[in-house]
């Protein structure tokens, strides 16, 4: 909604120059920064206020005219977004700058970090030069709110993961994640939720061959079926394939079996998960679907019931030092969308998006080829690193695997 609301402002001539030092296309997620830089190019040749209209047309007839027909579609989408969001006033506007710039710095910074993490020679004259841009850009009052010390910087931003995507864009921009971290993942049903999950935690180079001790929390489908998946997506054998070398497919599956414990979660509630998690300590919590487990006491609103669950979903996470991955679903909005965000996800209302620290919706446009194997992950919160973006990757609906 940020992004939506600081491009439509971004079309104003005299606003864009105002902010244009403290705004970059890093603080804006997948496509939406794509349009930014349209407007940068417009606003520098141009010397007018855009329309919503204009933009589109900019974008996908002068300065990207080889996109394709499903790219324009999408961007078409975007625009009309834009184009519906409502305006904020002016001081709020202002806030919301000074938070997108803030949030940019978090984000270079997390990113430089990240690679001295995965071993790259620490360069801090590189994250001293992100500071001291940052610093230019923000009113004098805000100076304070960015430390100096490189190493107290780089200790608050927290950038251990302990375990590492498999997917190479999500290793590359956010690492991983580690205890403590409350994951949301949602799509529209059909799409691929379970797929997804269980390619990160089962799949080769996924959680469980690193070691990590998985506990999934089913009332989605039968865990016997889900376990199934786990087992194709590990050995990359269909079923007909495990049947006929069930020996072969067995050797394989025992590498990580262990390490993985798929649980029937019918008429359980969040307290009797947390009561689980004390008792046999998982690394990583997978709960598919957060929205249908239980909870104990009285609420007199569904919203208010939901907020609940995912309030109780971080406090496991933080409490019993675990990750914890929750599954949800996408609301319409997002039905045969590539790019969605959070406030698509069901009963987005609720307040579940505050409690995560990553959010992953995972987009699909079957309209014209209803077997379109074409996923867009879309990380539209991210407090681990701050990098947003909207990856393309393919699902294997036979093995349950995502790959790049």
């Amino acid at each position: 909604m940020i992004e939506k609301q600081i491009l439509k402002l971004m079309l104003n001539k005299k606003f864009y120059v105002q902010y244009k030092g403290q705004i970059s296309r890093n603080v804006f997620q997948g496509s939406f920064g794509a349009l930014f830089e349209t407007i940068q190019k417009a606003h520098e040749k141009y010397d007018a206020d855009l329309s919503v209209d204009e933009l589109y047309t900019l974008h996908t007839g002068v300065y990207n005219p080889a996109l394709t027909r499903a790219a324009k579609e999408q961007f078409s989408e975007l625009v009309e977004d834009i184009k519906e969001t409502t305006e904020p006033s002016e001081a709020i506007a202002k806030d919301i700058v000074n938070i997108m710039s803030q949030r940019d710095v978090a984000q270079r910074i997390a990113i430089e970090a990240t690679e001295i993490f995965n071993g790259k020679p620490a360069e801090f004259d590189i994250i001293n030069k992100i500071i001291e841009d940052h610093k230019k850009g923000l009113p004098e009052e805000k100076l304070e709110s960015v430390t100096d010390d490189i190493e107290d910087l780089i200790k608050q931003l927290n950038i251990t993961s302990k375990w590492q995507f498999n997917l190479m864009r999500l290793k590359e921009n956010i690492s991983g994640v580690g205890p403590g971290n409350l994951v949301i993942v949602f799509a529209r049903p059909e799409v691929g939720k379970t797929a997804f999950w269980v390619s990160l935690v089962a799949g080769p180079s996924g959680f469980a061959e690193q070691g990590a001790k998985i506990h999934a929390f089913i009332n989605e489908e039968p865990a016997v079926r889900t376990q199934m998946r786990a087992i194709t997506c590990f050995t990359g054998l269909n079923k007909e394939q495990i049947s006929e070398n069930i020996g072969e497919a067995y050797e394989e599956w025992k590498r990580i079996k262990d390490n993985i414990e798929m649980i029937d979660t019918v008429d359980w509630t969040v307290q009797d998960i947390d009561r689980h998690c004390e008792k046999y300590n998982p690394d990583v919590v997978v709960i598919d679907q957060l929205d249908k487990i239980g909870i104990t006491g009285s609420y007199a609103r569904t919203d208010e019931k939901l907020r609940a669950i995912y309030t109780s979903a971080r406090e496991i996470a933080k409490r019993r030092n675990c990750v914890v991955i929750a599954i949800s679903q996408a609301s319409a909005d997002a039905h045969n969308r590539n790019s969605i965000s959070f406030d698509m996800m069901e009963n987005s209302k609720t307040g579940k998006a505050a409690e995560a620290d990553l959010i992953i919706g995972i987009g699909s446009n079957t309209t014209a080829d209803p077997t379109n194997n074409a996923r867009v992950l879309n990380v539209s919160k991210n407090k681990i690193t701050g990098w947003h973006g909207d990856p393309s990757c393919i699902i294997d609906r036979y093995t349950s695997r995502y790959s790049d």
